[in-house]
């Protein structure tokens, strides 16, 4: 998909999550006249399992999609998917589906990067010493079929780690392994998820980064999604590094919606600004040590 001019003016280009919750929910197109009210580059789109559709945006998403085109916004989208032992979700679908379901939603409103994230649901053990490897291993031929479709439908796509007690993907060695076996797949760095001692082997993925997702959280805990300033996470650090490294792109704001943070209720339009603002002071900073 083609990324719009304002996505392109930095290097690390600011967005937001689209705040479609149960809890919190208004029509895709106000989030983008929010968004683009506060300067917001990108705006990320949940996909469900069987598929967004304009019950959850409110509007067709054609009309959507001239919001944001309108708002020289562009569009990424995450795929959220809870598997069992046999990597199925509960309703039998599994990633590649829901992948598939997400198609004409992807296409319509022209999103740029797309990835799966993939989390153990109830009945897969975590914890048994082989599980998430096996199941791994079981997932690479759904990625390669995954980046096949994004080439053919000319998007970006990628997976996100998780934080280390979920299993799946909680290691950079990990990540780094369906990497090397999937060509063509991106990396999706949640800062909030990588523990401090794990941060210098997510940095060195950096060149697979198709996009960042962006929270705070008191280190060494992690995974607590709390608006930027309520954590100790050094943002122009990361930002630095980053840099350093060649990554360009989109860096996503997902704060709020975790018990641990407080639910939805922290990310509202307050936080939300806020956060931005020293978002991107912390890429301002880097921008400048790094001569941008």
């Amino acid at each position: 998909m083609t990324e719009t001019p304002t996505a392109r003016m930095a290097p690390i280009q600011i967005g937001m999550n689209a705040r479609l919750y149960p809890g919190f929910w208004r029509p895709a197109r106000e989030e983008v006249a929010f968004a683009r009210a506060l300067g917001f580059a990108w705006l990320q789109f949940p996909g469900p399992e069987h598929g967004l559709d304009a019950d959850r945006l409110g509007d067709p998403p054609r009309v959507v999609a001239a919001a944001l085109q309108g708002a020289g916004i562009g569009a990424v989208m995450e795929i959220g998917v809870q598997i069992d032992a046999a990597g199925r979700t509960a309703a039998g679908r599994t990633p590649l589906d829901a992948l598939r379901a997400n198609l004409p939603a992807i296409a319509a409103l022209r999103c740029a990067r797309v990835h799966w994230h993939l989390a153990p649901a109830v009945g897969f053990d975590a914890d048994a010493a082989d599980a998430p490897r096996e199941m791994e291993e079981s997932l690479r031929p759904q990625f390669a079929a995954a980046v096949a479709l994004a080439a053919r439908h000319g998007f970006r796509f990628g997976v996100e780690h998780n934080e280390p007690r979920l299993g799946l993907y909680a290691t950079p060695a990990r990540c780094a392994a369906i990497l090397d076996a999937v060509p063509g797949l991106g990396f999706v760095w949640d800062i909030n998820h990588a523990t401090p001692e794990q941060v210098g082997g997510y940095l060195a993925l950096t060149p697979r980064m198709t996009l960042l997702h962006i929270s705070d959280t008191p280190l060494p805990a992690v995974n607590a999604h709390l608006p930027l300033g309520l954590g100790t996470v050094d943002l122009a650090a990361y930002c630095r590094e980053l840099l350093a490294r060649g990554f360009r792109g989109p860096a996503i704001l997902e704060i709020g919606g975790l018990p641990q943070s407080g639910g939805y209720g922290r990310d509202t339009d307050a936080a939300l600004a806020d956060s931005r603002e020293r978002l991107r002071r912390a890429v301002d900073t880097a921008s400048v040590s790094d001569g941008f």
